[in-house]
């Protein structure tokens, strides 16, 4: 709990200029090299090259993740220098050293951090929100984890009715959001950002922003409750900012494995139940504050 960008291209670089037959067989290999593999099996199959290998002579799998102020349920002062993982990156992180087969150590850092630490060698991984970006000391899966649509939550009754109506006003938002500042620049908002998602709630409930930002799933779980049926849904969504994983620039197997394990993510809607699970405590939080049960 203590809290890119080279582009992996697939196949081997080669022009293929044989028949078609050939073009067919080569595409065959490339689904069987980047097909996931449980367990050890990856040891055979990449040898020298295979995924992680630091990771798995080290027999932990280190990711480098947000981290956000710990305890998150507490309510009045917080002593924001003790962190806690972000719980959206660690979920990925924890599912992705299952994968690999190896326990995972957490490094809290912020995007900067994580990068570096990448690069460094301290990380195997950084689920970090990072953007694609060329260098050659960091190796990116293509394919963005953020995922889902953002929604804006407003006064019911009040002056903001459509998304021009927010052009000026404050949208209140958490720091880690992949939603936020893509929802700002399209409302022509001023960002307030806060350190965890709970504060943002709290600050919108207290009139300091005109809109809240979150995903889709956070704003229908609050709607439920009823302290909430004062706010309605800003019409429009927000598209997430593209955030991707990175590894090792030397690590191009293990990038290439993090593509897949991403794609399988998307194909099972295993990130949609990620979102859900942090709306629901996201809202029973909420709930909690609002119903004075934490302490203060």
């Amino acid at each position: 709990m203590a809290r890119a960008g080279q582009a992996i291209g697939v196949g081997n670089g080669r022009r293929l200029r044989w028949a078609p037959l050939a073009a067919v067989a080569a595409l065959a290999l490339l689904g069987v090299l980047l097909k996931p593999l449980a367990g050890g099996a990856w040891q055979q199959r990449f040898d020298d090259e295979r995924p992680f290998a630091a990771a798995l002579a080290r027999g932990t799998l280190i990711v480098a993740v947000p981290s956000q102020p710990a305890p998150i349920l507490y309510v009045g002062k917080v002593d924001r220098s003790v962190r806690a993982p972000e719980s959206y990156s660690a979920s990925l992180a924890g599912e992705l050293g299952r994968r690999i087969g190896l326990p995972v150590k957490l490094l809290l850092s912020d995007p900067a951090a994580a990068r570096k630490a990448v690069q460094s060698g301290r990380a195997d991984v950084a689920i970090a929100g990072l953007s694609f970006a060329p260098d050659t000391s960091i190796a990116f899966a293509p394919t963005a984890y953020s995922s889902g649509r953002g929604a804006a939550l407003v006064l019911r009754g009040g002056s903001v009715q459509t998304q021009s109506d927010m052009r000026g006003r404050t949208v209140c938002a958490s720091r880690e959001s992949p939603f936020a500042s893509r929802a700002a620049r399209q409302l022509g908002a001023i960002l307030q950002s806060f350190d965890r998602p709970l504060d943002a709630l709290l600050a919108f409930q207290a009139g300091e922003c005109a809109a809240l930002i979150d995903d889709e799933y956070v704003i229908r779980a609050l709607l439920k409750q009823p302290d909430w049926a004062y706010y309605r849904v800003l019409p429009g969504g927000f598209e997430p900012t593209p955030a991707f994983i990175a590894v090792r620039g030397t690590d191009a197997a293990g990038a290439a494995y993090v593509e897949r394990v991403v794609g399988d993510w998307r194909r099972q809607r295993w990130l949609n139940t990620v979102r859900e699970d942090r709306a629901t405590q996201l809202a029973f939080e909420m709930f909690n504050a609002e119903n004075d049960l934490y302490c203060h």
